[in-house]
């Protein structure tokens, strides 16, 4: 399975993801497959096993490390890949059915968006880890801070720093590095993605006539285990959401999961300007963008602020620079032309 494993992970990019490998991705592929080739042949893994957990690839936004871990779980059938929130989230559940299943059945466990900002989910993680070895699974992680950069916890500092020296000796490090983000190449289309227009309640009024299956609001229910809520602004195969009400909502990422999977079309109204003083409302706002962007959810997103200016702090910059990236490419032409045929056969 892992034969030529880079050339079929290209080959996937370009098929169906419609994209030519650049020169990062290419290297990346290569790297990956020869790790991998020492780690899985049965006859020289002795030989390395001491020394190797899995592989970290990590770099600015827009590289496609998302999409090369994907093409990855596509090709190499003894692979599981989870969100590293979600995963997380599974975690802490007292008895994970779903992470011990993932564990058992596969070779190689695939993490996207590595990211630690607490204490609680390092802990958990490397918990994990000692698991992850004793089982002998291979981890293949992507991130974008340097391994050793992934959290600073000063009254735990000794804990955090064997833990990030740790990962650093034990895991193959793939730096990807380009000035082009893919998914940055085409412009927004301003009919779903409306900034500064005075007009943006009727823009949006006419999408939810023109795509909605019913034409009177209603309130949809949604739950998981341990937790349900319920959402207004609900029009069958369309979900209508002020931001300041949906964020005020105590939901995480499962939550946006759940709603990214039920529901193919969603606007947000009036995007109010985030910065160091209104975290929660951030921190909720880049998981719905995740949970939306895995699940291929068309939006139509109002603000009277730019895209560009939705955040204004200096602590979760960095993330929210991926959360932009991925805007980007959600309110592009071909992106909203490929996944609203979803909403319009649904109708």
């Amino acid at each position: 399975m892992l034969k030529n494993l880079s050339t079929r992970i290209l080959k996937h990019l370009k098929t169906n993801n419609h994209i030519n490998p650049s020169l990062c991705q290419i290297k990346a592929s290569e790297k990956i497959e020869e790790s991998l080739f020492v780690n899985l042949n049965q006859k020289i893994r002795s030989l390395f096993r001491s020394k190797f957990i899995g592989i970290y690839i990590f770099g600015s936004v827009g590289v496609g490390k998302s999409l090369i871990l994907k093409a990855l779980n596509v090709i190499y059938s003894k692979s599981e890949i989870f969100h590293f929130t979600d995963f997380i989230f599974n975690l802490q559940k007292a008895n994970n059915k779903l992470i011990n299943s993932s564990i058992s059945k596969t070779k190689i466990i695939l993490i996207d968006e590595f990211y630690i900002d607490n204490l609680t989910n390092l802990i958990l993680f490397k918990q994990f880890l000692k698991k992850a070895i004793k089982e002998k699974k291979v981890l293949v992680m992507s991130g974008n801070k340097v391994i050793t950069k992934i959290y600073n916890d000063s009254v735990n500092s000794e804990l955090c720093e064997s833990f990030k020296e740790y990962l650093d000796q034990n895991f193959i490090k793939i730096k990807m590095i380009s000035k082009v983000d893919f998914r940055n190449k085409e412009k927004v289309d301003h009919n779903f993605f409306i900034f500064r227009k005075r007009n943006y309640k009727s823009i949006q009024n006419k999408l939810i006539k023109q795509l909605a299956i019913n034409s009177i609001e209603t309130e949809v229910f949604l739950k998981r285990k341990g937790f349900k809520f319920s959402l207004l602004g609900y029009y069958g195969n369309l979900l209508d959401l002020d931001f300041k009400l949906f964020f005020e909502k105590n939901l995480e990422f499962q939550d946006y999961n759940l709603i990214a999977k039920k529901i193919n079309f969603i606007i947000l109204r009036n995007i109010t300007q985030m910065d160091e003083y209104n975290k929660n409302h951030l921190s909720r706002f880049i998981s719905f963008i995740d949970a939306a962007y895995e699940n291929k959810v068309v939006l139509s997103i109002s603000s009277e602020i730019e895209l560009e200016k939705l955040y204004l702090g200096n602590s979760n910059a960095f993330e929210f620079k991926r959360t932009l990236s991925r805007l980007k490419e959600m309110g592009s032409n071909s992106y909203i032309n490929k996944y609203l045929k979803k909403v319009i056969k649904s109708n």
